[in-house]
């Protein structure tokens, strides 16, 4: 094994990637690894493209090794006819540990690693929210939604279960995380670290035209998939109640992220459950909802320049990036009082106006407050921002490091002590 001191090389493992925050989280680590650290990802299939892209952005040189491995999905049998679902488990065969001093797997959930690697692996959990919300997410579900989506909370719990515990090294983004895990599958000899993210990269986006977009005079945005867990029937429900029992204090809703244009035309199971939701609630598409889908960093820096505030109704995260940027740029907020917005807010002293996500009533009164009390909320909002002072993408990366660094010497004396 080589001397730690000055060389390491390092295989990271994803079959993943997850695009958006996943993309600053590996850049922010890549990017201030210091040189005597060799870097090569592994993958393949839907993620390979990827990764290509992200190393093509990296500051340093990383390889990329196409390796598929064996993937495992449930199906749906009706009838004579069998459909898979989608939620798909990797299964790492040893090999890819062979040729590394470290394997680190920055998205750790899908993947079943052989318990001889253990010692030898990093890995990181953001979150277990397909677990947590197991049964309400199912049941926002068609059938074969359904049926993956039950065989994941089965999957990923089963692998949390398998790594917890182990001489693995586990990361999360937060002490909610950390505690929950701990709760979950505890009692645990060795904790999970604590290693926050940075939003160091918020203010360095450049602003983009949004000319194109045709924002309204005046609005609030909510920045999420349409997963069901970001509670989209409840902001619905509570923007509904403002127009009609407080219309002078109405402002028209912008969503932005992954597959939000779908709702407005429904070609799936969740767009047409929220497409019709929309019909039912009198709510109309270019009036009172702007379904824009994925938008650049630029793009959504100008679209929160422009809001009266950013709406954040999420049941679950695992840490909460939107509220945060818009908190450092100095945007007023109304967020889900849960503990991980708690902790990630309030560990940088940004302001928010809190409401029960599972209350449409308390939903629109935050609302109504975001039109009527801008000037304020906005004046509030800015004197946070200037006093914001978070851990740099570098202090990230290095946290990373030493625990990369810490884990070699606890799989060299495992082989000649344990193993």
């Amino acid at each position: 094994m080589r001397n730690m001191a000055r060389e390491m090389k390092l295989n990271v493992i994803d079959y993943q990637f997850p695009r958006g925050g996943a993309e600053r989280f590996l850049l922010g680590v890549f990017d201030h690894l210091p040189e005597d650290v060799t870097v090569t990802v592994t993958t393949a299939g839907v993620a390979l493209e990827g990764y290509r892209e992200l190393i093509a952005q990296a500051k340093r040189p990383i390889g990329l090794a196409e390796q598929p491995v064996l993937m495992h999905q449930s199906a749906l049998v009706s009838g004579n006819d069998a459909v898979l679902s989608g939620p798909q488990i990797y299964d790492l065969p040893a090999g890819l540990w062979a040729d590394a001093d470290l394997v680190w797997c920055p998205w750790v959930n899908r993947h079943l690693i052989p318990r001889e690697c253990y010692s030898r692996t990093v890995a990181t959990i953001h979150d277990m929210i397909i677990v947590e919300l197991g049964e309400f997410m199912a049941q926002k579900r068609e059938p074969v939604g359904r049926v993956g989506h039950f065989y994941a909370m089965a999957m990923e719990d089963m692998l949390a279960r398998r790594l917890l515990g182990t001489l693995a090294k586990v990361i999360v983004d937060t002490e909610r995380t950390r505690d929950h895990l701990a709760r979950a599958y505890g009692p645990l000899t060795r904790l999970p670290e604590v290693v926050p993210l940075s939003t160091e990269h918020v203010r360095a986006v450049a602003p983009e035209p949004v000319d194109h977009l045709g924002l309204p005079e005046r609005f609030v945005v909510y920045p999420a998939n349409y997963s069901s867990h970001k509670n989209h029937e409840a902001l619905l429900l509570a923007l509904a109640k403002v127009k009609e029992q407080r219309p002078d204090a109405f402002l028209p809703l912008v969503m932005t992220g992954g597959n939000t244009t779908l709702i407005q035309t429904g070609p799936d199971y969740r767009s047409a459950y929220l497409k019709a939701l929309v019909e039912h609630l009198g709510l109309r598409f270019g009036v009172d909802l702007f379904p824009f889908g994925v938008v650049t960093d630029g793009q959504f820096r100008s679209v929160l320049g422009q809001a009266d505030g950013l709406v954040f109704p999420t049941l679950l995260e695992g840490f909460g990036f939107p509220p945060l940027e818009a908190g450092i740029l100095g945007v007023p907020v109304a967020l889900s009082d849960i503990p991980v917005l708690r902790e990630t807010m309030g560990r940088l002293g940004v302001p928010g106006l809190w409401f029960n996500p599972g209350s449409p009533d308390e939903i629109a009164a935050a609302l109504i407050r975001l039109a009527t009390e801008q000037p304020g909320l906005r004046t509030a909002a800015a004197a946070a921002a200037a006093e914001v002072s978070d851990i740099t993408w570098a202090e990230v990366s290095g946290r990373y490091l030493q625990a990369f660094r810490d884990q070699v010497m606890v799989a060299s004396m495992y082989a000649n002590y344990g193993g």
